[in-house]
């Protein structure tokens, strides 16, 4: 059972003289109560205050709604920027829905300047249907970089053709894409090709001998970045 779970079944009175003596669980739950009007009588402009209360004591919870209000502006001024920070900490304390949010956010450079790597990294660690809906678009996010030269984008878009994420599958085409990352010492790009010719993908049957031989560049780039 979740600590805010304790306050379900609690007066609201109860719950408000908890949260006045500092306890962020309680500020969450009369937050929410306020929020929904459910025992207590509806504010935004309280239920905001008590989120934003344990969000600066680092309540998790308290920051994924907190933020939530600031990025959609009920209860007070829209804050983009803010809302970011706030889904940010959240999402890196592991709260799954803020990875969404911050993800999106990144993705469209709402309130945070655009990153798609890092959004591609919250979106996947999110996990929801959401995320997976924002996913499909990838291709069209890394198709440009790619063509660019770009070699994360290289990566990224070789990996959409191969899965077949937001464009038609394509997996030769999208291990080719994967290896002119590879070439330029992307790990996560020299990983991928020593899994290809591992296992075998697409037209490319296993060789252990070229599997070897990424699995040791990528062997050599890690040992490489620790002695930086």
């Amino acid at each position: 059972m979740a600590i805010v779970d304790k306050y379900t079944f609690s007066k609201t009175e109860e719950v408000i003289e908890k949260a006045r003596a500092g306890q962020s669980e309680a500020m969450v739950e009369l937050g929410k109560r306020l929020y929904s009007g459910k025992n207590a009588d509806k504010s935004y402009e309280l239920a905001r205050s008590w989120f934003e209360a344990a969000a600066l004591k680092n309540n998790v919870e308290g920051m994924f709604e907190y933020a939530s209000m600031l990025s959609s502006g009920i209860g007070g001024e829209e804050d983009q920027e803010k809302a970011a920070e706030f889904f940010l900490k959240a999402a890196d304390a592991g709260h799954r829905e803020a990875m969404f949010e911050i993800g999106a956010m990144y993705a469209e450079g709402r309130g945070i300047k655009k990153n798609y790597v890092k959004a591609m990294k919250y979106l996947r660690a999110s996990r929801t249907m959401a995320a997976n809906a924002l996913l499909e678009e990838a291709a069209k996010w890394w198709k440009p970089a790619a063509e660019h030269g770009i070699t994360e984008g290289e990566y990224e878009y070789g990996l959409c053709l191969v899965n077949g994420t937001g464009v038609e599958q394509n997996i030769e085409e999208g291990i080719s894409w994967i290896y002119k990352a590879a070439l330029k010492d992307h790990p996560r790009a020299v990983s991928a090709m020593g899994e290809i010719y591992e296992k075998g993908i697409g037209n490319i049957s296993p060789d252990e001998g070229k599997s070897r031989f990424w699995k040791d560049k990528l062997k050599e780039l890690l040992k490489n970045q620790e002695n930086k």
